[in-house]
């Protein structure tokens, strides 16, 4: 089986912009309760929690949107909501997805909207770092979580609404999307009319199924349930210690295929990756090792990933291992989050050891930083040329990545040397230059930028911190002022006396 390389898997990323998916299901909001678990409370024998924050987020049909978003896509949506303050909540933060290009939910008096609460909570006198957001005082479980509900069947008025909704849109849209959280939205003869209305105008149809019953998705193009789904819907076993690779194993699967008009199944197994099963065979990807922080969510990324991927005209196969490459960012995160085309691709390098996703074309770089800050990351930038790189760059290096969350950093062109430093330099060509740098654990990001200085870099980063060596003054670094704007800050870092380019040459030059 033929494996994306890290020049296709950015063809295919670039390939999925601006695909147009529409995205029915059960939407939902996720709500999460921060707080820090001080003592256990004389009434029963429980955590007494004192609230640091709330956050609340899209959560079940919206997560895929979100990642759609995130990805690169564009959206049109369709479900149902209450008529209470969740359904307002839910409606806001659909306003505020960026790639939403249109939305019909429909609200039924009397019902609940579907509001997840998790309680998350860290140990007294432990603060929550980023990376550990999803852990409480029990590991990398959350303490407590509550739904609130309903789940019986909408009215036969809402569900020709959110169909002709559908009819509406169909002729704008690539592929059609229904995420199945069993929350009532979903029923047998509406899936059954969506689906073919998205087949009749040759659209494909992506399911993410709740239901034990799977001829309720008849005539979909793939389905994404994760094992446990798969084999409580099929008898078929895909544990790992199934024979996946026998003939009669894949025959079996590939019967109920055909007998439900299903181009493939994709199956999420955990930790042992994703498996897709379609009429010329099995193929599975295998996950890397790596930290798993919260599986939440994982599906709706694989499920958005590979959906806008087969819809801009990739294979399955092609589609399956973005989905695994994309899951794979997804579970080092706490919480259902989204996964940006840049993390998919600097997951592909950490797979095979390469640094060459660190390095981004400047016309990209504005976006990753905006892309960071709605991670809430912390952003540290600095810049030279870093010619005959040597140990008092990487002193600052290192200094530099301790005063955030993401180091980028600036290097000079060729051309730009040149000009700053006459035309015996570089010593060494930028190509060389930033590979060496990028090879370095500290740095995250890098960008060739041909000014003679920084500022225009700057003014597309808006980085929080600002890093240079303290022989300039804060007075003559380039940008101190356009940051102390926004309230981003300059850090100078002792330069590590003796350790120059320009002595090194000197003394190469000298024979010394």
């Amino acid at each position: 089986m033929h494996t994306l390389d890290h020049q296709s898997i950015g063809n295919l990323l670039r390939a999925i912009a601006g695909t147009r998916l529409l995205v029915v299901g059960d939407f939902m909001v996720d709500r999460t309760i921060y707080g820090e678990a001080s003592r256990i409370s004389p009434e029963a024998p429980t955590p007494v929690i004192r609230v640091a924050e709330t956050r609340q987020q899209l959560g079940g049909a919206g997560n895929v949107v979100r990642n759609v978003d995130s990805l690169g896509g564009e959206v049109w949506c369709a479900g149902v909501v209450g008529d209470d303050e969740a359904a307002g909540i839910l409606k806001e933060l659909l306003c505020e997805v960026r790639a939403c290009r249109a939305c019909s939910m429909i609200q039924e008096p009397g019902r609940k909207t579907t509001l997840k609460t998790r309680v998350v909570a860290a140990q007294a006198g432990r603060s929550l770092s980023r990376a550990q957001e999803g852990a409480s005082l029990y590991g990398h479980q959350q303490v407590l979580r509550f739904d609130e509900e309903t789940t019986h069947a909408v009215s036969a008025d809402t569900t020709a609404q959110i169909l002709g909704f559908a009819a509406d849109v169909i002729g704008d849209v690539q592929g059609v999307v229904i995420s199945d959280y069993a929350k009532g939205a979903l029923q047998p003869t509406f899936l059954q009319e969506l689906i073919g209305m998205a087949r009749a105008a040759c659209k494909p149809v992506f399911v993410d199924p709740k239901a034990r019953d799977l001829s309720r998705y008849r005539g979909a193009t793939v389905l994404t349930p994760n094992a446990a789904e798969a084999e409580a819907a099929l008898g078929i076993s895909f544990s790992a210690a199934a024979d996946v690779s026998s003939i009669a194993w894949e025959r079996a699967v590939q019967d109920r295929l055909e007998e439900l008009s299903l181009d493939a199944l994709l199956i999420t197994r955990g930790p042992e990756g994703l498996s897709l099963i379609d009429r010329t065979g099995f193929h599975h990807f295998p996950t890397s090792a790596r930290e798993v922080f919260d599986v939440t969510g994982a599906g709706d990324t694989v499920l958005a990933a590979f959906a806008l991927a087969v819809a801009s005209g990739a294979s399955c196969r092609e589609a399956a291992q973005l989905g695994n490459l994309a899951a794979g960012v997804a579970v080092g995160k706490a919480g259902a989050a989204v996964v940006y085309p840049f993390e998919v691709e600097r997951e592909l390098d950490a797979r095979h050891f390469s640094a060459e996703s660190k390095i981004r074309p400047r016309d990209e770089i504005g976006a990753l930083a905006e892309a960071l800050r709605r991670e809430k990351k912390k952003i540290v930038f600095t810049n030279g040329c870093f010619d005959l790189l040597h140990v008092g760059h990487m002193y600052l290096l290192r200094e530099a990545k301790k005063l955030g969350d993401v180091l980028i950093v600036g290097l000079n062109s060729d051309a730009s040397v040149r000009r700053l430093k006459g035309d015996e330099r570089p010593i060494v060509s930028q190509e060389d230059r930033a590979d060496a740098i990028a090879a370095l654990e500290c740095v995250d990001y890098l960008v060739v930028f041909d000014e003679p200085d920084p500022m225009d870099l700057l003014q597309s980063i808006r980085p929080d911190v600002l890093v240079k060596g303290n022989d300039y003054g804060e007075a003559e670094v380039v940008g101190a002022e356009f940051l102390k704007g926004y309230g981003g800050v300059v850090r100078l870092v002792p330069v590590r006396q003796g350790i120059s380019t320009t002595r090194l040459l000197e003394k190469i030059r000298s024979g010394g």
